[in-house]
């Protein structure tokens, strides 16, 4: 591209995506990078993590717009640029995500990977984590209901030799604790062995430091009686916890696990069954000990 021109958003797909058809509008599949390299996403699997993350349904493909592009300034000859060139029944979408400069000889791309994230009311920003640059992609997705509930989430990719890096969240010893996959709300309706539900309701905050990833968490459990509709639902329990991960060598570690999955895990094995998905996606949790979770942790 001419540095001199300002794209249009069929300049930044052909710029990010190899052998984008400017014709069709059509992202190549499997879809390649700028680089060469697939454009691919793997999430931790419940065998093999204490969290699974999603694992949702790809939509067919259709014809890329200036919806599927997404554009954040870092500075006055610099962008991060993300095309969606695939989206998911979860609301997710897909694509080649750059930090690109713009030149007096054109557009040069210095650093590249792929994300998949929520591309609803998204939002792209570098961050510094003690001597390692992170980037933050923060969406939403919504419910059908009227009126609708929105929550949003965050991806964390950290950036090393030119390549955002999607690694899961590991603890000291190397065990996959969870996928880089941060909801800042989210909640589930439990059925209990006993008929009564006990509704889950999560809320965090994200922020990045130069110790790491900041995460406070909160966890709120109600106890509901489905017979008895008119009766206002009782506390059962709350409890919150700040993880902190430090990033080492493209890599999120902590200590623990998210205070979701710490506090899930014993209702589940216990018996309580997931009543019905509070999104369009259920996230899973792998069936082992818990570890106990205290209300302070």
């Amino acid at each position: 591209m001419d540095a001199r021109v300002v794209p249009t958003p069929e300049d930044w797909f052909a710029l990010l995506l190899h052998g984008f058809d400017r014709e069709q509008g059509l992202a190549p599949r499997p879809s390649l990078d700028c680089s060469g390299s697939p454009v691919v996403w793997q999430e931790p699997q419940g065998e093999e993590c204490r969290e699974a993350g999603p694992e949702p349904k790809p939509l067919p493909p259709e014809k890329l717009t200036e919806e599927d592009l997404v554009l954040e300034t870092v500075r006055a000859d610099t962008r991060l640029v993300w095309v969606v060139a695939r989206r998911f029944d979860n609301g997710e979408g897909l694509g080649p995500v750059g930090l690109v400069e713009r030149t007096p000889q054109g557009f040069v791309v210095r650093a590249l990977g792929s994300l998949r994230a929520y591309p609803r009311q998204s939002r792209l920003r570098l961050e510094q984590a003690g001597s390692t640059t992170v980037l933050v992609a923060e969406g939403e997705v919504c419910t059908d209901e009227a009126p609708a509930v929105c929550r949003r989430m965050a991806r964390v990719l950290p950036l090393r030799q030119g390549r955002f890096f999607s690694e899961a969240v590991v603890s000291s010893e190397g065990a996959c604790l969870g996928p880089a996959w941060f909801p800042l709300s989210r909640e589930q309706v439990l059925l209990l062995p006993g008929g009564l539900q006990r509704k889950v309701e999560f809320t965090s905050t994200l922020a990045v430091k130069p110790e790491g990833i900041v995460l406070d968490e909160q966890v709120v459990m109600h106890e509901l009686d489905p017979n008895q509709a008119s009766m206002p639902p009782l506390l059962y329990r709350r409890a919150q916890a700040q993880r902190v991960l430090a990033v080492k060598d493209a890599r999120l570690v902590g200590t623990s696990p998210s205070l979701w999955v710490r506090l899930m895990e014993p209702e589940l094995l216990a018996g309580a069954k997931v009543l019905a998905p509070p999104q369009t996606h259920t996230v899973e949790l792998a069936p082992q000990a818990p570890k106990t979770a205290q209300d302070t942790p």
